[in-house]
């Protein structure tokens, strides 16, 4: 996890020094934001639903993230989550991703954002690495939605919701106790769910 979490701090490094360098270049309405989060979401894999919380065996733990605003309403953001607790047989996913985001509204304290992430997401399966166990990187994409409440001038209260596609997914037939059924995973999976933190505010007004 500490590996990974160093390669996405490096990745990232360019885009820090821009949001610190780039008010300047925007007239100073650019600012520079990062934080972290706890995350609680439905793996999409054995699982019967893929509900936010449809999964008895919900994955949970922490992520990281930052925010650069370059304008009023433009701004990027990367997030690195990993879902290491709760899982059922052993299971964990973790994400890496990058992308845009869009302010939709403004009321008051209260900001609400729209995002697109891309990026990659890693999954080891239940009971891995027993016969039948998946461990492996995938290709991932997320449209999202945060909602942001300024406490202060440098601290913000942050809920997030992704919904993450995994195209190229394919994992081993699964069975569900409940029902009886045989859950084919060829098709990809939609692993979901919501986060709560804190974002402090490095640089800009």
């Amino acid at each position: 996890m500490f590996r990974s979490a160093g390669i996405f701090v490096l990745l990232l490094f360019p885009t820090v020094v821009l949001g610190q360098s780039e008010p300047a270049a925007v007239g100073g309405t650019a600012s520079f934001w990062a934080g972290g989060e706890i995350s609680s979401f439905n793996p999409d894999y054995s699982c019967s639903s893929n509900l936010p919380f449809g999964c008895k065996s919900q994955l949970v733990g922490p992520a990281a993230f930052f925010d650069l605003n370059v304008a009023p309403k433009w701004g990027a953001e990367g997030e690195a989550r990993w879902l290491h607790w709760d899982g059922f047989g052993g299971q964990i996913e973790s994400n890496y991703l990058a992308g845009g985001r869009y302010r939709l509204a403004r009321y008051g304290r209260l900001d609400a954002w729209a995002k697109l992430l891309l990026g990659a997401g890693l999954i080891t399966t239940p009971d891995f690495p027993a016969a039948g166990g998946v461990k492996g990187s995938y290709f991932a994409w997320s449209p999202g939605g945060t909602l942001e409440f300024r406490l202060t001038q440098q601290i913000s209260l942050r809920g997030d919701y992704e919904y993450q596609i995994w195209p190229s997914f394919a994992g081993p037939p699964t069975y569900d106790n409940s029902t009886g059924a045989v859950i084919e995973h060829n098709h990809g999976i939609t692993p979901d769910g919501f986060s709560l933190g804190l974002a402090w505010k490095f640089a800009g007004p």
